[in-house]
């Protein structure tokens, strides 16, 4: 009876292997937990996950409680979104943009662990300061799980922190 059961869960399990690998990692995701794009960022609003799997830097100011703070920039934001989007892309071989670019100012992005393709979403804002400089934000998050083991946040500070000269 044992043997059975226990043959029957390895067979399952090895149909659903199977399964994963012919529909595609990604694709089995979407499938699974829904698509992980769920629009533009709100940042106002200040939500966070309630679990630690996300990341959030902001420019002084702009949101509470960042992990990290980025410094403003002199470009304007669609100059600075432009600019943040070509690194995050030079950065990351599986991120793609998926917003429909017609806000210069914001950008949004998904990207995939590399073997098990677990989704993340990456969300960009720059905002004119009063002082005429262009402040950031910043926002990664996963869609699965529980813990992203620092990843978003790594990312980001990739993203954002430059290494010495």
């Amino acid at each position: 009876m044992f043997k059975t059961i226990a043959l029957s869960v390895v067979t399952l399990i090895g149909i659903l292997l199977v399964a994963f690998v012919l529909v595609g990692r990604e694709r089995s995701w979407v499938m699974i937990a829904g698509s992980p794009d769920r629009g533009p960022r709100d940042f106002s609003a200040n939500l966070r996950s309630s679990t630690p799997n996300d990341a959030l830097a902001c420019s002084p100011g702009l949101c509470d409680n960042p992990d990290f703070e980025i410094a403003p920039v002199d470009d304007a934001p669609p100059v600075a979104i432009a600019q943040l989007s070509e690194r995050l892309l030079g950065n990351d071989p599986l991120a793609r943009r998926i917003d429909d670019r017609s806000d210069p100012a914001r950008a949004r992005f998904v990207t995939y662990s590399p073997l098990m393709r677990f989704p993340d979403m990456i969300h960009l804002q720059a905002s004119p300061l009063p002082d005429g400089r262009t402040g950031l934000m910043a926002y990664s998050a996963a869609q699965l799980g529980k813990s992203d083991l620092g990843k978003n946040r790594a990312r980001l500070e990739a993203l954002f922190v430059m290494p010495p000269d």
